[in-house]
């Protein structure tokens, strides 16, 4: 009955992620699994749901059930542009406004490192 529950949860979280959202583009994010030495990569034995993001302006709006993250940008050369620590059941980080063009959007915490792109206007 547990894992019943635990299904139920995680597939109607995006549904009510989807009810929630503000006006904005989804940000669609790949997955990857932190490891104690670094090492990006597998190793859970179910599929991990990223956060729900969405970006309107210079504001993400992020509905996530891993808790805080750091979020970080970086540019064409892998620089960091912007980093910012956004606390669990934050649901948005507004970005500076001075910043414009495409980024690597990078959401981490000790356990997943989630990427996606944005393009900032």
């Amino acid at each position: 009955m547990e894992k019943l529950l635990v299904s139920i949860c995680a597939l109607t979280l995006p549904l009510t992620a989807s009810a929630q959202q503000n006006q904005g583009q989804q940000i669609d994010l790949q997955v990857g699994i932190v490891f104690p030495g670094g090492v990006l990569g597998g190793g859970h034995k179910g599929p991990v749901q990223p956060p729900y993001v969405t970006l309107d302006d210079h504001t993400l709006y992020i509905w996530s059930q891993h808790g805080g993250y750091t979020l970080t940008l970086l540019d064409d050369n892998d620089t960091v542009v912007y980093q910012t620590y956004v606390a669990a059941g934050v649901q948005f980080c507004a970005l500076p406004s001075t910043l414009s063009g495409s980024y690597t959007l990078q959401l981490s915490n000790d356990t997943y490192l989630f990427t996606g792109v944005i393009d900032l206007e």
